[in-house]
């Protein structure tokens, strides 16, 4: 949200980023919550309307159209959950272990994937677009994971690279920027690390348009074409917050490439069986979904995007919870 703003000046991006780092290290963390869950986002969410209205129009695709009221809270509510994240990923070598403990984080693994931690690769941890670093500072502090290679876009410029990576290799977790990524993450894989990827977005221009919440939308398929290459499985994974200081830790069902198809079939069965687990993540906490861009837009539509089966009853509305006050609703236990 803020790169195009602050893209034409450097010097005061830079800035900013330097600010707003001084501030989520040195600021008391019940006051550094308090402004920038309510007065911050606030500020930026008034003076955003063209990004307010991108914004609920993204959630339109999980809350129902027919509650005006909730998707306004909604939309609002994505403002300071992107203020509160950002805050929280720019101290997140901060974090003590009994911040991230049993007491406020819930670990939910119904497939018992971190029985046995940490973690051994190859695997791919997949995750919807929100809180990547945060995430990774969690497994890493929780002993869920030794070590995260994570696929990331660069800010442009190299000092604010640079004071991220600092705080990331802190929690073990290296970053594989995006221009050296599939070359890099293969080889990752191939020596056994974990891979982090936010499976739901398409920075390179060049994803798979599949049908996703109803509407085509372009999807990275180098998840799935890791998985195949490598016979990495790929593990979903939620992180949501659903209390100020509480959050659930949510490990979906593994994904593992089924032999006996082409590359091209596991590639395609692979991304489809994992849109159906990010949809479902996104439902259950939708302002939790750091959107602030038009999500479905596509350079170029196909006649025939893959097809999802209907993950609800309703096969027109098949995300969309049915009660208005959708915003109350607590992450799935």
């Amino acid at each position: 949200m803020a790169r195009p703003v602050l893209a034409g000046n450097p010097w005061l991006q830079r800035l900013v980023f330097r600010l707003a780092f001084k501030f989520a290290r040195t600021c008391p963390p019940w006051l550094a919550r308090l402004l920038t869950h309510f007065v911050l986002s606030t500020f930026i969410w008034l003076l955003d309307g063209r990004g307010r209205k991108t914004v609920r129009r993204n959630l339109t695709h999980f809350v129902p159209g027919r509650c005006p009221e909730a998707l306004a809270r909604m939309t609002w509510r994505s403002y300071a959950a992107f203020c509160r994240y950002v805050y929280d990923n720019l101290r997140m070598d901060l974090l003590t272990a009994d911040e991230v403990g049993d007491q406020q984080v819930t670990l939910v693994d119904p497939w018992g994937v971190f029985r046995h931690a940490p973690l051994s690769g190859p695997a791919i941890i997949a995750i919807v677009h929100c809180n990547w670093e945060l995430t990774a500072a969690v497994l890493h502090r929780r002993g869920l994971t030794a070590g995260l290679e994570g696929l990331v876009l660069s800010s442009g410029d190299r000092h604010i690279d640079a004071l991220y990576e600092r705080v990331r290799n802190a929690v073990q977790a290296r970053s594989l920027w995006l221009g050296h990524a599939p070359l890099a993450a293969l080889k990752a894989l191939k020596a056994g690390k974990v891979l982090l990827v936010a499976a739901d977005r398409d920075y390179s221009r060049s994803g798979h348009v599949i049908t996703f919440a109803g509407e085509p939308m372009a999807i990275p398929r180098g998840p799935a074409a890791l998985a195949v290459q490598t016979g990495a499985p790929i593990i979903p994974v939620l992180l949501a917050r659903d209390a100020p200081s509480h959050f659930m830790l949510i490990v979906a069902k593994p994904i593992h490439a089924l032999p006996g198809l082409s590359k091209n079939q596991q590639v395609d069965r692979l991304t489809k069986t994992l849109v159906q687990t990010m949809e479902r993540f996104i439902a259950a906490a939708p302002s939790q979904w750091i959107a602030f861009h038009n999500a479905w837009r596509t350079q170029e539509t196909p006649a025939h995007a893959l097809e999802i089966p209907p993950l609800g009853k309703a096969a027109k509305d098949p995300v969309r919870p049915a009660p208005c006050d959708v915003e109350k609703q607590a992450v799935p236990k």
